[in-house]
């Protein structure tokens, strides 16, 4: 009989880890896969007339969003003169530890504002990589916060600095650095930072590459500031679709997969789509569709049930496009701001404008539908927000805070 029990309250136990392990991971640029897609999100009901703010840190400058890793949070920050790295603990905020990583570069002109990093860390195979805004590239230990390994060498910068997010596939930590002149895709082993390969005469831009299968091949997806290019895993370019930005607008949006087809937007034409084919070892594409009227400035679409969903270039205005066709569903009329994130929570979507509202509607191609506005921040806020189970993170201008929806 105490067998039984004992076996059975070993079941119990591994199905509780289990269930705790279960809740998603948020390691890098948009989530685990690049897509703005929160798997794990508890739906309140109904939704509360407030959020209850659960802690709040004062964490230091920058626009760089936070990854979320086995229950710690990771950031990138100015503090001071430098630029750091921090782990926090999910459900307290508590430094688990600091890193500094390099003296904060002095950022200049029109991105003097913006002082901070505005890099999103990436966490994968036990390690944390951090690009300073002056492009500064550090791997650090996920539990500890020791420095593995770092590169100093790529110190042009785009025109507003580095604001693209590393990426990390097939032990390779892809990362666009760079400037105008001298843009490269480059490829670092992901344990020691030795470089793999380099793909040079690509002017980098504010976009994080993203990853896509064609014709069973896994291609890297990078928007510079003048193409759309797919990459090889080994470096080979596949192909270039001239992307040009117009009327003072610049590439930084992230690309959306779509199947075969990438869907970009931001560079002041609209919103384009392209279907990639592959025969024998070359690529193809032709455009899809072209929507002149609706694209992003910062920020990137979120593809949900065929549907595209996110805030257009010029006023922030929530839009819907069908991700078929091209076509305008429907386009709202309240302006909020062309800085903001788009999130897709399930049944619900979110979006966070800079103005430090939290937006939350239905994802109906019919009709505009808000459920809840929430004011979660009183400076302006550029850092995508995190969200898992009933908690929302957002990053401010210093401050992280954690809000819950129950």
């Amino acid at each position: 009989m105490k067998n039984v029990v004992r076996n059975l309250l070993i079941v119990c136990f591994s199905f509780f880890v289990l269930s705790c392990n279960q809740a998603q991971n948020w390691p890098g640029w948009r989530g685990e896969n690049r897509d703005g897609k929160v798997k794990d999100f508890e739906t309140p009901n109904p939704w509360p007339d407030e959020l209850s703010r659960v802690w709040q840190k004062e964490v230091g400058l920058g626009d760089a969003s936070v990854s979320l890793v086995n229950g710690k949070l990771y950031l990138c920050v100015k503090q001071e003169s430098d630029e750091v790295a921090l782990c926090l603990d999910e459900r307290t905020g508590d430094q688990i530890w600091r890193t500094v990583l390099n003296p904060a570069p002095e950022v200049t002109g029109g991105a003097s504002t913006h002082p901070g990093p505005r890099s999103t860390p990436m966490v994968a195979n036990g390690k944390a990589y951090t690009i300073g805004a002056g492009g500064f590239i550090n791997c650090l230990d996920a539990k500890t916060g020791a420095i593995i390994w770092k590169n100093e060498s790529f110190t042009e910068v785009p025109e507003f600095f580095v604001g693209m997010s590393p990426l990390v596939t097939d032990n390779k930590c892809i990362a666009h650095l760079g400037g105008h002149d001298h843009g490269v895709v480059v490829a670092f082993n992901a344990d020691n930072g030795d470089i793999i390969w380099e793909l040079e005469g690509e002017p980098s831009t504010y976009s994080s590459p993203v990853t896509m299968t064609v014709g069973g091949q896994q291609v890297i997806v990078i928007q510079t500031e003048t193409d759309l290019i797919g990459v090889s895993k080994d470096g080979k370019l596949l192909w270039k679709i001239p992307t040009p930005g117009e009327q003072r607008f610049y590439n930084s949006t992230t690309p959306v997969i779509d199947g075969d087809n990438v869907i970009v937007c931001g560079q002041g034409v609209g919103t384009k789509s392209f279907k990639i084919e592959k025969s024998g070892d070359n690529f193809t594409y032709k455009e899809n569709w072209h929507n002149p009227d609706l694209g992003g400035s910062f920020n990137t679409p979120v593809l949900k049930d065929g549907y595209l969903y996110g805030n257009e270039a010029r006023f922030g205005r929530l839009y819907c496009l069908n991700a078929s066709t091209g076509a305008t569903c429907w386009n709202d009329s309240v302006n909020h701001n062309r800085f903001a994130s788009t999130l897709d929570l399930g049944d619900f979507m979110l979006s966070l404008s800079a103005t430090g509202n939290i937006i939350i509607f239905k994802p109906d191609p019919e009709k505009y539908v808000e459920i809840a506005v929430y004011k979660v921040a009183d400076t302006e806020v550029y850092a995508y927000p995190l969200v898992t189970g009933d908690k929302i993170y957002i990053k401010d201008k210093e401050m992280l805070t954690c809000w819950s929806v129950k």
